[in-house]
C-alpha cells in the first residue's frame, strides 16, 4: 500500500464503445492512426495509442463486436479532457470523411 501511495495520480476513462460496422471499423482505425502519427508518437499494436506529453489516447477496433473502443489516461483532469477532445475530433473527422457514421 505504501508503494502504491508513491505512484503518481493519473486520471483515466472507462472503456468508451462507439458503434462501427465490421466493414469499416478497421479502416476507421487505420485512418485515425495516419492522422495521429503525423503529430504524435504512436504505438500501433492492436489499434493506435497516441502518446501525448501528459497522457495517451487509444483507439482500437474490437475483434468480436461491431465497435471501436476508446480509452484515455492523463496526468490531470484537464489534460484528460484535452486529449479526449483531440482524439475524438480526429475520429469524427475520419468518420465524416469515410461516410461511416
Amino acid at each position: 500500500s505504501a508503494m502504491l501511495a508513491d505512484l503518481p495520480k493519473t486520471y483515466s476513462t472507462p472503456e468508451i464503445r462507439i458503434y462501427a460496422s465490421d466493414e469499416v471499423k478497421f479502416k476507421i482505425v487505420d485512418e485515425v492512426r495516419r492522422e495521429l502519427a503525423a503529430r504524435y508518437p504512436i504505438i500501433d499494436i492492436d489499434g493506435v495509442r497516441a502518446i501525448f506529453p501528459k497522457g495517451w489516447g487509444l483507439v482500437r477496433a474490437s475483434n468480436t463486436q461491431a465497435v471501436i473502443v476508446l480509452r484515455f489516461e492523463a496526468d490531470t483532469e484537464a489534460d484528460l479532457a484535452a486529449i479526449q477532445a483531440e482524439v475524438r475530433g480526429v475520429l469524427q473527422k475520419v468518420i465524416n470523411t469515410l461516410g461511416a457514421s
